[in-house]
């Protein structure tokens, strides 16, 4: 092969290869990819047309063709829009890289109140053994509506007086996806052995969705769980703006 052939050739290979380079770059990162490498779990939502990605203590919702982004129960910006390909949507290497920390803290959060709730048990046993005090005993009774008009639950419930009591929610999303953290209250038993609260449902806003709600306390008091199907803040109200599909009048 005569020389100037070979350098054509050479210089050929070398464009091509940087068009593949490119074409990379600008496609972006499979969701796919990063979910994996964030330990996240990653599910379609066919009804919004978007990809979810679950952990522990973080749902993210991405949509392609969509700078916004949501993440929790706030929304974030990136500024090269997602896109669908090749049956996947790829994000950039910079929001790439954004998800992976996000999930990241959120791991480090719950695994930090995980590990706080256990030392605050221990120490309240030790302050009762201390004080010569018989451990308390007794069981929790719980009672979990949906709120009307509201995107929160209204816990109500009995247990020891003064005993604390924290309600754990969890989300079942999907029976592919194990469930999702959202959110730990702590509470005291007034004297009348009696408790109540306004739970948000934060951020399980999927309708149709399970929501699990975990009542514990101290290791003498039985705990207490329910579950419960969420719908809309107003299921069953009819308004005109549901009557007149697209706010026409």
């Amino acid at each position: 092969m005569r020389p100037f052939q070979q350098v054509v050739l050479l210089a050929l290979s070398m464009l091509a290869s940087t068009s593949n380079v490119a074409a990379a770059s600008a496609q972006g990162v499979p969701l796919a990819t990063v979910a994996q490498n964030a330990h996240l779990e990653y599910a379609w939502l066919a009804v919004s047309r978007a990809v979810q990605l679950s952990g522990p203590g973080i749902v993210l919702v991405i949509r392609p063709g969509d700078n916004l982004y949501e993440v929790d129960d706030r929304v974030e910006v990136t500024a090269v829009a997602p896109r669908y390909t090749n049956n996947d949507i790829y994000v950039s290497a910079k929001l790439a890289n954004h998800i992976l920390q996000l999930a990241r803290q959120a791991e480090r959060l719950v695994s930090a109140q995980e590990a706080e709730a256990t030392i605050e048990s221990n120490r309240l046993n030790e302050e009762i053994q201390q004080a010569g005090a018989a451990p308390m005993r007794g069981t929790i009774v719980l009672n979990v509506t949906q709120l009307q008009g509201a995107e929160a639950l209204l816990v109500t419930g009995t247990a020891p007086p003064g005993a604390p009591v924290m309600i754990t929610l969890l989300a079942t999303l999907s029976s592919e996806i194990p469930n999702v953290l959202l959110s730990r209250h702590d509470l005291t038993v007034g004297s009348d052995g009696r408790f109540q609260a306004i739970v948000p449902i934060a951020p399980d806003y999927v309708r149709d969705s399970f929501i699990n709600v975990l009542a514990t306390s101290l290791p003498g008091v039985a705990s207490a769980k329910s579950q419960l199907l969420i719908h809309s803040a107003n299921a069953g109200i009819q308004v005109p703006v549901d009557v007149y599909p697209g706010g026409i009048w």
